[in-house]
Formats: C-alpha cells, sequence, structure tokens
C-alpha cells in the first residue's frame, strides 16, 4: 500500500501545477525521478528472480508514473546552471527539448512495451523489455543529467 501511495505521489505533486517558484518546479521533478527510480530498482530485482505478480505490481506503478504530463516539471530556468547542486538536470536540455522530447517518448514506448511483456508472464519477455526500458532511461541521462 505504501509503495502504491509513493507511486501516486508525483501526480499528485503535478496535477494541474503551474510552478510559480522554481525550486518547486525542481523538487517535483526529482519527486517524480525518484517514485520512476524506485519502481525501475525494483523491477530490476525482479527482471533477475522473476515473479509475475511482482512483475505485474510493479509495473501497474510504474504505467501510474508514466501517465503523469512532465512537462511543468521541465520549466525554464531550472537547470543545473540557474541550481547548481540543487538539480542534476543540464541547461542543454532546454536547447535541444526536441531531442530530450524523443528520448521521453522512446521512454514512455518502453515502458508500454515492459508492461505488456509483464501481463504475459514470460520471464525473458520481461527481461528483454526491461533492458530496452533501462537503456532509454541510460541514454537520456547519458546526454542531459550531470552526473555525480
Amino acid at each position: 500500500m505504501r509503495k502504491v501511495l509513493l507511486a501516486a505521489l508525483p501526480a499528485a505533486l503535478i496535477a494541474g501545477a503551474a510552478f510559480a517558484d522554481p525550486m518547486a518546479a525542481i523538487e517535483a521533478r526529482q519527486a517524480y525521478f525518484k517514485s520512476l527510480g524506485g519502481v525501475t530498482k525494483a523491477m530490476g530485482g525482479i527482471a533477475k528472480s522473476f515473479d509475475a505478480e511482482a512483475a505485474k505490481a510493479e509495473t501497474a506503478k510504474l504505467e501510474a508514473i508514466l501517465a503523469t504530463d512532465t512537462a511543468p516539471l521541465f520549466a525554464e530556468g531550472t537547470s543545473d546552471a540557474e541550481f547548481p547542486g540543487k538539480t542534476r538536470a543540464m541547461a542543454k536540455i532546454w536547447t535541444n527539448m526536441e531531442d530530450f522530447g524523443a528520448k521521453g517518448k522512446a521512454m514512455h514506448e518502453a515502458g508500454a512495451e515492459l508492461i505488456a511483456a509483464s501481463a504475459t508472464g514470460d520471464a525473458a519477455a520481461f527481461g528483454a523489455a526491461f533492458g530496452k526500458f533501462g537503456g532509454t532511461c541510460k541514454a537520456c541521462h547519458d546526454d542531459y543529467r550531470v552526473p555525480e
């Protein structure tokens, strides 16, 4: 129950949000990605030791997270250039929004494939779809996230 509530948190933070305070947008963006990262981590464990019911439960959370409109989270002026040490979002997101958006679309498409694979109960299909999904996350991190 607690995990389901955590997965719904970003949607609740973002719903209808227009952030007047740039830090509020950054914090909501971080909450969204923390939630996404938590589900991704859980699915990684499932991919290693497959459990069909757990896969379905985690991908249901993923589906809820991916349904969130993230556009308000990426307000101009909320990058590491304006808020060094407060965010890892690189300023080049906003100068290359077309590519950034394409990477987001690829993540959503891979997420849909992962959700569909979990419904089959097939461990190999789930593992392959999870690998593809993780690859989309990495592609965006490599280009648009400040390394730790």
